[in-house]
Formats: structure tokens, C-alpha cells, sequence
């Protein structure tokens, strides 16, 4: 059975149509020479045949080995450095990527493999969008290990323009009152510092300097959809998507999440680089509030 599916694979429906008439027609003009040869008749209609089933067979076979070549091509795109090709080259992949994925309707390993290279020259979306369709039909453990890069790509793109949500500020203690050194409450106008600026009014600036960045709640779902796609692809995750995914938590303000998979990167890679301020909101936010 694998024989048969090697041999269909990469085919359009009607080169599956024209290779199978063509062998049987190919068969049939065979038998028909060897019954003519016997009773010594004219076989020059039956030559006639087997020269139309070798052109019905012979072009599938051409389909076939240029798919083959394509394929080669495909294993060097997806390995390739992500932007590292040149327009013109660019240009000529994402025409062997089109190819191929035309004839991948119904290889879902193949057409993860097509997202993966659509996102090593550069096409993100058109990579997720390809990734979302397989998605949908619960592929195989296999196939969605192919298209962990992708999702792990998306993730980078959307949230590039995310801000960092600043951890929460650490509660200080009230400055307690000393009955030795302050007698009695003084009372009067507020201490002015500067040009007539209260003192209380640089407090307030630091506070509102010191507040979370925000993001807008569109790309907030986004990006936490993008990340329960990610880690529920159920594969080992490589140390870059799991600093994507620390990135991700800190975004959506779920520190925990964010260290756990700054640790797990950081022991998959130890000279991986993340954001500094991912790592600082993952670290200050999951620390636990003192009382």
C-alpha cells in the first residue's frame, strides 16, 4: 500500500485518473499484440495504442519527478536562515511553496511542512493561515511538531509591537510616626519643592510613570490564541518558543506562566537572549506578595 501511495504522491486527481488509464490501456495493448502475433495478424493499431497509453502515463510521470524535485527544494527552503534570501530568490521559492501546495489538499504532514517554509522566507501570515487550516482537522502528533516554528513565528510577529506590561509596584511601608522626635502634629500648608511644585505631586508622576503598559484586548486574544495553539501542539518545545511564550504571559499579565517557560528556556538554551523586561515582569510578578 505505501508502494501505491509513493507512486500517486504529489498527483492531481486527474493525473491519478490519467496514470491508472493509461497503465491498464498499456496492458490491454500488450495483450492485444501477443494475440495478433499468434495468429499472425495486423497489429499496427494495437502499436497505435500502446503509444497513446505511454503518453497518458508519461505525463503524470513528468508531474511526479518535477514534484519530487520540489520536494528537494522544499527540505532546503525550510533550512535555510530565516531572512536571509534575497527578493529574487524569495520570488522563486514562494512559487515552489504555491506548487507544492496545490498538490498537498490532502497530505496534512505536507502541507505543515509548505506553512514552515512559507515562514522561512518571510510570509508569516500566509504560513499561520495555512497552519490554522490543518489545525482544524486534529492532525497527527508528527504534523503538529512540523508546525510548532510556525505558530512560535506568529507569536513573535504579533506581539513585536506589544508593549511590556510593567509588574504591579511593591507595597511599602507607611513611614511610622515618632512620638519622641515629632512632639505634636504640625499642621500647615504642604511643603513646596522646586518652582511651587508639592511634594506630594512628584509621588503621584512616579506612580503614573510606574503603572502597566496596556494592550489593546484585540491582539490580547490573539496572542493568547496563538499561545494555546502553541503549547497545545503536545510536541517538546524548543527554547525559542518557550521565550516566545514567556513574552506572551507577561503581555497577558500571567507572570507564573512567563517564568515557568523563561526557566525551561533558559535550560533547553542557556545562552538563549530574551527581553530584558520579560524577564524582569516574569520575575518581580511571580514573586509572592509579602504581608
Amino acid at each position: 500500500m505505501n508502494i501505491v501511495n509513493s507512486i500517486f504522491d504529489g498527483l492531481l486527481g486527474y493525473e491519478k485518473l490519467m496514470l491508472i488509464c493509461g497503465f491498464i490501456l498499456f496492458v490491454f495493448a500488450l495483450l492485444a499484440i501477443t494475440v495478433m502475433i499468434v495468429q499472425r495478424r495486423d497489429f499496427k493499431m494495437a502499436m497505435v495504442l500502446i503509444i497513446f497509453a505511454v503518453v497518458l502515463m508519461g505525463f503524470p510521470g513528468i508531474q511526479a519527478v518535477k514534484f519530487s524535485q520540489d520536494m528537494v527544494e522544499l527540505d532546503r527552503i525550510r533550512a535555510q536562515p530565516a531572512g536571509t534570501t534575497d527578493p529574487a530568490q524569495q520570488q522563486q521559492s514562494a512559487k515552489t511553496l504555491s506548487s507544492i501546495e496545490e498538490r498537498a489538499a490532502d497530505n496534512p504532514q505536507l502541507q505543515a511542512q509548505v506553512a514552515d517554509g512559507y515562514r522561512a522566507i518571510g510570509e508569516v501570515n500566509k504560513g499561520y493561515q495555512l497552519a490554522q487550516s490543518v489545525l482544524q482537522h486534529q492532525p497527527s502528533a508528527q504534523v503538529q511538531a512540523t508546525l510548532v516554528p510556525v505558530l512560535t513565528a506568529k507569536l513573535n510577529e504579533v506581539q513585536a509591537g506589544a508593549p511590556i506590561a510593567a509588574p504591579p509596584p511593591m507595597p511599602s511601608p507607611a513611614p511610622a510616626a515618632s512620638a519622641a522626635t515629632a512632639g505634636t502634629a504640625t499642621v500647615g500648608p504642604p511643603i513646596a519643592t522646586g518652582a511651587g511644585t508639592p511634594a506630594s505631586a512628584g509621588t503621584a508622576a512616579e506612580s503614573t510613570a510606574s503603572a502597566p503598559a496596556t494592550v489593546d484586548s484585540a491582539r490580547q486574544h490573539e496572542i493568547a490564541a496563538i499561545a494555546r495553539q502553541l503549547q497545545g501542539t503536545g510536541a517538546p518545545l524548543p527554547a525559542a518558543s518557550h521565550a516566545a511564550l514567556a513574552e506572551a504571559y507577561v503581555v497577558l499579565g500571567q507572570p507564573q506562566k512567563a517564568q515557568a517557560n523563561v526557566d525551561a528556556a533558559y535550560k533547553l538554551n542557556p545562552n538563549i537572549k530574551i527581553n530584558a523586561a520579560v524577564l524582569h515582569a516574569a520575575r518581580v510578578g511571580s514573586r509572592p506578595t509579602e504581608h
